[in-house]
């Protein structure tokens, strides 16, 4: 454990300090028992609402601890993939899992853990596959009408993932895992473990889970390609571990105050391209380490009774390394394509507050300030000069929450984003020459109008405008020689309309929606003469502001529980992206339709059964349709014996009829796999 612990460095003193809290609770169990919190979300990381909740405002989805539990969605990307509107995206040649919220992508849909920003500075994305959810309370996707309160870059929604705050004096768990092909030893095993409590006025908590994936089998019915030979996927092996922590204090008077840290170091490999269409060619990666962390520091302080702000600082880093080989021996590094050590340290150092003023029990006013200062620093190969780019941005954002009748509440909004940038180095022969920088801002604003219809049931009408600012790499990279940067690239923005209608019966929930954003200064890639890349390959393009987008549909989302012993889940999405500057490019990486059943039968205590059915039609997996990932149908079923209270053995398999599918063309997800599971709670 000292080693571990030694590792993590300043995570590992947290995880300590944490872990002698807890264990110092148990002791003082009936003194602190009636002050344990009933709900384990940790209200200090929800954005969408501030404090208290006197008056409604916008509709929210969420999933919680219990239903990613139940279907064993283990990392962010699965657990996402739960809700009607999200769709995985698998960018094959990197093996990164991103999500796409109604068409727009994970750039565009900024992810937060407990409101703090934990996306790339490079790129705006995340590895989302590689992110655990094990300390997880419950998971909050804001669609088209995000609040603005997030802060910038919420063009298409945001994702809260909000962490667990313990409720008992004392608790703790431990859970294996083990996961197996057909035909193959064992693939993957996960050991997850949490410990926390609360002792008077100190709570603590942390959870580690540690993954070591050998890889996954793929479908029996894969016919081998010239990179691939079935079975296990060639280079297809990862390891992760993951240990977040937090420490909080409550004072008598109700003001809260935590620090928590996020720590997740890994290995991942890439499989080459296993598709038969022609011109793509197979890379052979691998990434000797995947790091990120995050450090930050919450406060919830109540000034009167009318009054309350929240404030947070952070700081967040990622650091990895890429190496690219000649070919699948994974040993030489000759050919113009492959190098070694093309090294990346990125960190984003900030904060922010928010304040609310209730004015009486009609009126509300919401305000918050952003503050971030985004670098990335890059190594292109050994013996390369580092390379820095820096971002600084900052926002205010207002809302102002008005009940004009006792069911009708109106929420109108504004903020003003800037994005400065500061600095952008660009390598030529091995001396640093300065890009220019700009700097550009942007104005949203929203409009949303709640109607309580019915007792049960609410219905909600918004429109916004909200805006995307270009990443480091949007404006300055080069794309290995295949582009032309555009550090004068401007935002996106969206012009965005929903319908939403929720309604719950004695047994029957039910959500509808109807969007449509439409999307202007999209930024696309413009071919430019050959002459001005480097690479040897045909096209040569520069990303622009010139596009035109639209995307519409509708959700679907029904629940019914008839009885204690059973409950239903059905879901369908459906989305209909155009490119209106360039109709016939085709929009990638969506399924047009997306449809998911569930259902739970528990007959005994001790028993219970669940299963998942998930449908989703084909995606384009580039824009002359020239590669197509095809349509799929995924079933999962799981049992669960629980023959004590608190100890749990589970039995399941995942994609039960061995389908051979794929998120993107060539790049081939796994087959039919066995699920034996051991877990314990206290």
């Amino acid at each position: 454990m000292l080693s571990v612990l030694h590792r993590l460095g300043t995570a590992g003193l947290a995880l300590a300090l944490v872990f002698g809290t807890a264990a110092v609770a148990e002791e003082t169990a009936s003194a602190t028992a009636q002050k344990a919190e009933t709900t384990p979300v940790f209200d200090l990381g929800v954005v969408e609402v501030i404090a208290k909740r006197p008056l409604a405002t916008s509709t929210v989805e969420k999933i919680d601890a219990t239903t990613l539990r139940e279907y064993h969605r283990d990392d962010l990307s699965t657990a996402l993939d739960l809700l009607p509107g999200v769709a995985i995206q698998n960018v094959g040649q990197r093996r990164e899992r991103l999500i796409s919220v109604r068409g727009f992508s994970s750039r565009q849909v900024p992810s937060f853990i407990d409101g703090v920003p934990v996306y790339v500075p490079y790129d705006g994305n995340v590895d989302l596959s590689r992110f655990g959810v094990d300390y997880v309370s419950e998971i909050v996707v804001s669609k088209g009408l995000a609040s603005l309160l997030y802060g910038p870059n919420v063009l298409g929604g945001a994702i809260n993932v909000i962490s667990r705050r313990p409720t008992q004096p004392f608790e703790t768990s431990l859970r294996y895992t083990s996961e197996t092909g057909d035909s193959d030893g064992t693939l993957q095993t996960r050991v997850v473990g949490s410990i926390g409590g609360i002792q008077g006025n100190w709570y603590g908590h942390a959870t580690a889970s540690y993954v070591n994936a050998e890889g996954y089998s793929l479908p029996d019915s894969f016919k081998p390609t010239v990179n691939e030979d079935g079975g296990t996927r060639n280079n297809s092996d990862s390891r992760d571990l993951v240990v977040s922590a937090k420490l909080g204090y409550v004072t008598d008077s109700g003001d809260e105050y935590a620090l928590s840290c996020y720590r997740q170091d890994g290995d991942k490999n890439v499989p080459p391209y296993a598709g038969r269409a022609a011109g793509v060619q197979a890379r052979f990666w691998r990434w000797p380490y995947w790091e990120k962390q995050s450090f930050y520091f919450t406060a919830r302080n109540e000034l009167g009774s009318q009054a309350t702000v929240r404030w947070r600082a952070y700081y967040d880093q990622f650091k990895n390394a890429l190496d690219s080989y000649d070919d699948a021996t994974y040993t030489t590094f000759r050919r113009p394509y492959a190098f070694k050590g093309s090294e990346y340290d990125d960190y984003t150092i900030g904060g922010n507050g928010d304040f609310e003023w209730r004015w009486d029990a009609r009126n509300a006013t919401r305000i918050a300030l952003h503050l971030k200062q985004d670098v990335h620093r890059e190594v292109d190969a050994i013996n390369s000069p580092s390379e820095r780019s820096e971002d600084l941005s900052y926002a205010v954002a207002i809302e102002h929450v008005y009940r004009l009748t006792d069911t009708v509440t109106v929420t109108p909004g504004y903020s003003y984003t800037v994005q400065d940038g500061q600095e952008a180095d660009n390598a030529v022969n091995g001396v640093l020459v300065p890009f220019d920088t700009s700097r550009a801002d942007a104005h949203n604003g929203q409009l949303v109008v709640n109607w309580a219809a019915t007792d049960n049931g609410t219905l909600t009408a918004g429109v916004s405008r909200k805006t995307r600012f270009p990443t480091i790499k949007d404006r300055f990279s080069f794309r290995l020689g295949a582009a032309i940067p555009n550090p004068a690239l401007g935002p996106e923005a969206a012009l965005q309309y929903e319908l939403d209608w929720t309604q719950r019966w004695n047994s029957v929930e039910l959500r509808a929606a109807l969007f449509q954003s439409d999307l202007d200064d999209a930024i696309e890639n413009v071919t430019v003469a050959r002459g001005l890349c480097t690479a040897p390959n045909p096209n040569c393009f520069q990303q622009r502001n010139v596009g035109k987008q639209r995307n519409r549909g509708g959700e679907l989302a029904l629940g019914w529980a008839p009885t204690v012993q059973w409950k239903f889940d059905a879901q369908a999405s459906l989305l209909d992206r155009d490119n209106r500057s360039s109709p016939n490019i085709r929009p990638i990486n969506t399924p047009e339709q997306k449809y998911r059943l569930a259902a739970r039968w528990q007959p005994q205590r001790i028993l219970s059964l669940r299963a998942d059915l998930q449908h989703e039609t084909k995606r384009y997996s580039t824009t002359d349709s020239s590669r197509v990932a095809e349509h799929f149908t995924i079933v999962n079923s799981f049992i669960r014996l629980e023959p004590v209270p608190k100890l749990g053995f589970e039995f399941g398999v995942r994609n039960l009829f061995d389908e051979l599918y794929a998120y993107e063309e060539g790049f081939f997800e796994a087959g039919r796999t066995w699920l034996a599971q051991v877990d314990y709670r206290y």
